[in-house]
C-alpha cells in the first residue's frame, strides 16, 4: 500500500485533521471524549506542526503531530525538543515499512525545520506492550507519568541516534 506524508499548511489541510482527529479519536485514547478532541486541538495546535498521512488517492488515513520544546518544557518555534505528541494511522495501513517510511519523512521535516533540535521525546501508555517493545528498539525509557488517561512511559532520544536507527543515508522506497 502506498502512502505519502504532507505538511499540513493551509486552512483545508487542518479542517481534515481536524474532522479525521474527531472521528478516530478513540485511536488517540480510548477514553477521548469529544470535547476532550476539541479541547486538546484548540489548546496544542497553535504551537504544533502537522504532518498529514493519505494514501494513494489523496484521502486522509492519519496525522503526526509534534512540537518544539524548551529544555524546561515550554513551547519554543527553535526549542531543541522534539515533543511527538501522537501518531495516528488507520489500521489498515499500520505496517512496519508505512511506520518506517513515516518516521524518517518527521525526522527529516523536523531537520528542515528546526536546526536546534537535539533531542526527540514521545511517551506510551505504560501498558501498552507492543508500542513499549518497539519504542525501546530506538530511545531510551527516560522515565514515566501519569498522564490523562493513566501511567505513560516518557521514551527519549537524541536526533542523529535516531536518524541513524532509522537509516536516513537509506533511500525511500514507494
Amino acid at each position: 500500500m502506498h502512502v505519502q506524508f504532507r505538511k499540513c499548511t493551509s486552512d483545508n489541510d487542518f479542517a481534515q485533521f481536524t474532522l479525521f482527529f474527531m472521528r478516530n479519536r478513540l485511536e488517540f485514547s480510548r477514553m477521548f471524549s469529544l470535547s476532550d478532541t476539541l479541547v486538546h486541538i484548540l489548546t496544542f495546535l497553535p504551537d504544533s506542526h502537522l504532518i498529514l498521512i493519505e494514501d494513494e488517492r489523496g484521502k486522509l488515513i492519519g496525522w503526526g503531530h509534534y512540537q518544539y520544546l524548551t529544555a524546561e518544557r515550554q513551547p519554543d518555534p527553535e526549542g531543541e525538543i522534539c515533543y511527538i505528541h501522537s501518531v495516528i494511522v488507520e489500521e489498515k495501513y499500520r505496517r512496519s515499512r508505512v511506520f518506517l517510511k513515516g518516521f524518517r519523512h518527521l525526522i527529516r521535516q523536523v531537520q528542515e525545520e528546526n536546526e536546534h533540535v537535539k533531542q526527540v521525546t514521545f511517551h506510551a501508555d505504560a501498558n501498552h506492550i507492543y508500542l513499549n517493545r518497539l519504542y525501546s528498539k530506538f530511545a531510551q525509557l527516560a522515565g514515566e507519568q501519569e498522564g490523562y488517561y493513566g501511567r505513560e512511559n516518557i521514551y527519549l532520544s537524541e536526533i542523529n541516534q535516531l536518524a541513524s536507527y532509522l537509516g536516513m543515508d537509506a533511500i525511500d522506497v514507494k
